[in-house]
């Protein structure tokens, strides 16, 4: 059996009294490619801030790469530990955390720091990069349609265009765990498949856990989908299994008897597709 990478057992987060998240268990193993789904707010952005160390449980264990990031006291993790951990994992979060005043390209290069060995720190303070590296990023921006925006500031970039060069870094960092939150909610359709074509790259030598709110790129992404709502795990099956009545049950809000689906963001009704593109039509066994 692979190894574990990710090993949840009895997460709680709460925030103001309030729960965010509770995590009875949940286990992703080297290689798996999972997208997390779900309404607003069922806790799907804060799992991977718990994953990548941004946010504290309030109770529970949790388990990335084989460390414990819940200890407490003599547990705990110490800075450099934090430090060591976070260059194996890469993230894309919705803040994206690219440095404005530098190029497309630099911050690219950066992902590069993370790796054992690349590239000493001191280059980055001087602006000198390694010619190898130099030749990566503007491979990993060409792909991803950036060519022409290579010297191009990062706060002169487009919110799509961001998004694409924090998904070229990852190339550079290389690390064994992606935490990847609405990494195509800035893109147009066309581009959005490009940077999962990117992602699952990426994922060839990693683990892959993604926030997806668009169901159609689920082919894409996820060969696992885990249904989450209200903080709690609902369903977790493989992409095969993944029905439209599962579909239904995790994203309806209010009376299902006047016909309707609602937004959980506007409470407007929504019709959700019987059968979204690239799904087969075998039902998923529902867990919880």
């Amino acid at each position: 059996m692979l190894e574990a990478v990710v090993d949840v057992r009895d997460l709680r987060l709460e925030i103001k009294g309030r729960r965010i998240l509770d995590v009875p268990s949940l286990t992703v193993r080297h290689g798996e490619r999972v997208a997390l789904i779900g309404p607003n707010g069922a806790g799907k952005s804060s799992l991977l801030k718990v994953l990548g160390g941004f946010a504290s449980a309030s109770q529970g264990h949790v388990v990335v790469l084989g460390r414990e990031v819940t200890g407490a006291g003599p547990n705990a993790m110490d800075a450099a530990q934090w430090r060591a951990l976070r260059a194996e994992i890469g993230q894309v979060m919705q803040g994206l955390h690219l440095v404005a005043r530098l190029s497309a390209l630099e911050n690219v290069v950066l992902g590069a720091l993370a790796r054992p060995g690349a590239m000493p720190l001191w280059r980055s303070w001087l602006r000198c990069y390694p010619e190898s590296l130099l030749r990566e990023a503007r491979q990993a921006l060409a792909d991803l349609g950036l060519e022409d925006r290579i010297d191009t500031r990062a706060d002169h970039l487009s919110g799509g265009e961001r998004q694409k060069v924090s998904l070229a870094r990852l190339r550079l960092q290389r690390p064994k765990l992606l935490l990847a939150d609405e990494p195509t909610s800035a893109l147009d359709p066309a581009a959005a498949l490009q940077a999962c074509d990117a992602l699952a790259a990426l994922a060839a030598d990693a683990t892959l856990l993604t926030v997806v709110h668009d169901t159609e790129l689920l082919p894409h992404l996820a060969d696992r989908v885990i249904g989450l709502r209200e903080g709690r795990l609902v369903f977790d099956v493989p992409l095969q299994a993944l029905s439209p009545d599962l579909l239904k049950n995790l994203y309806e809000t209010g009376d299902p008897a006047d016909g309707y689906y609602r937004d959980p963001r506007t409470n407007l009704p929504l019709a959700l597709p019987l059968r979204p593109r690239g799904f087969p039509a075998s039902a998923g066994r529902c867990t919880a």
